[in-house]
């Protein structure tokens, strides 16, 4: 077999691992951590690249679920102003988790179900499943509807991809937003110079922000926010959301040029914003968050704004997708 999946107890939680036998790419999952890809390995001129930052202390405490790996935001990413917002003629009140503001759902750690882990000569994956009544029914008054997601990580040679689904189990209807917050090692070698390094993301337009939160307006990016070119990776601080990705080509790449290679990140055009975001704490990873709505997105469609909240009637869902892969420099 081509493929296999690998099961473990680490510190009392399952931990899961894809892995590709002939490439040696793997991917490792913790269900029980908000589904968080914790690692994520990829072969590059005979060496494996470890490509996913996350604090080491994580898998033993549970802490700081939001601060490494890929942490899972849903039913809304990033931030709700003052955790209050209306929906369907009523007032809903989120728990305040970010200054005077909700943050980042409530997914992000909770335990999934996993419905299946199997392999196969040509892929292995991994599904998990988090419906809020279950899993956090501590939240489900903060929420109109009930929600189910549906997440399967599949790793194919080495490529892994992510594929999304979203559904509504009530008579009620569903709004909702879905993204990750994968923090990406870059450059791939501790040794290497961050300046030797390529952020490069499709998008044309960006929130303009005031207190990490949205003003309404959509603008062209200027010089900072310009990364269709690409900009090193050293000195950049930035917790921004770019919108307006192109129709085709919607891949976000990090280069490392001291390695001749980068990191690809492709989504399909059901997520319309990146969030950018260079964590203080650690200089030598940058966070590309891919969402189907900006922040506050709740907020401003009740203002008339194209936020990108999604609004799913009974028994209706929608699907996701997006692939990471490894690839040599292409200019």
């Amino acid at each position: 077999m081509a493929h296999r999946v690998e099961t473990r107890d680490v510190h009392g939680r399952q931990v899961c691992t894809l892995i590709d036998e002939a490439s040696k790419a793997s991917a490792t999952i913790v269900p029980a951590l908000g589904f968080n890809l914790v690692e994520l390995k990829l072969p590059w001129k005979g060496a494996l690249v470890s490509l996913v930052a996350t604090d080491p202390k994580f898998l033993e405490t549970g802490e700081k679920p939001s601060h490494g790996g890929t942490p899972v935001l849903f039913p809304y990413p990033n931030r709700v102003r003052g955790g209050r917002y209306e929906f369907g003629g009523k007032t809903y009140t989120l728990p305040i988790n970010n200054g005077p503001n909700a943050i980042h759902g409530f997914a992000i750690d909770a335990p999934f179900d996993v419905l299946e882990h199997k392999a196969n000569k040509t892929s292995a994956h991994i599904t998990g499943r988090y419906q809020i009544s279950k899993h956090s029914p501590q939240h489900l008054d903060s929420w109109p509807a009930d929600a189910i997601l549906e997440m399967t990580y599949r790793l194919t040679g080495p490529r892994l991809s992510l594929d999304v689904t979203v559904q509504n189990p009530t008579d009620r209807p569903l709004p909702f937003g879905f993204g990750i917050h994968p923090y990406f090692r870059l450059p791939w070698d501790a040794a290497t110079d961050p300046a030797q390094t390529l952020v490069v993301m499709p998008a044309a337009k960006y929130w303009p922000l005031v207190d990490n939160l949205p003003t309404g307006e959509v603008l062209p990016v200027d010089a900072r926010m310009d990364f269709r070119k690409g900009q090193p990776l050293a000195g950049l601080k930035l917790d921004d959301v770019l919108t307006d990705l192109p129709k085709d080509n919607r891949v976000c790449r990090l280069i490392d040029k001291a390695a001749g290679g980068e990191f690809r990140l492709s989504v399909d055009r059901g997520y319309r914003e990146l969030v950018v975001f260079t964590p203080p704490w650690d200089p030598r990873s940058i966070a590309v968050e891919p969402y189907t709505q900006t922040t506050d997105a709740i907020n401003l469609q009740a203002a008339g704004k194209d936020a990108g909240l999604r609004v799913l009637g009974h028994g209706e869902q929608a699907t996701f997708s997006m692939s990471m892969e490894l690839g040599p420099t292409s200019r």
